[in-house]
């Protein structure tokens, strides 16, 4: 099977929407935090959606292939947060 069969299907949304919850709900999480590659435009277009806020870079965050490349951090905050 191949992973672009699963793109593109809301499974993502359907887990953060879980996640969020309960992160913010039962564990009474003040902040929820995310890292990506700053060229994954599903998964920023995916957090700008629940309304997380992009903080900024950490450069030289994570090594692949050899290169340490940079990852975005962006976070939401439970006052925030709407189910």
């Amino acid at each position: 099977m191949n992973a672009d069969e699963f793109k593109n299907k809301g499974f993502m949304k359907e887990a953060v929407e879980k996640i969020l919850e309960f992160g913010f709900e039962e564990m009474q999480l003040n902040r929820i935090e995310a890292l990506i590659d700053e060229n994954n435009t599903p998964s920023k277009k995916l957090l700008e959606h629940f309304g997380f806020t992009r903080e900024g870079n950490l450069r030289g965050h994570y090594l692949v292939d050899g290169i340490f490349e940079d990852s975005v951090l962006y976070s939401l905050l439970q006052s925030e947060y709407k189910k």
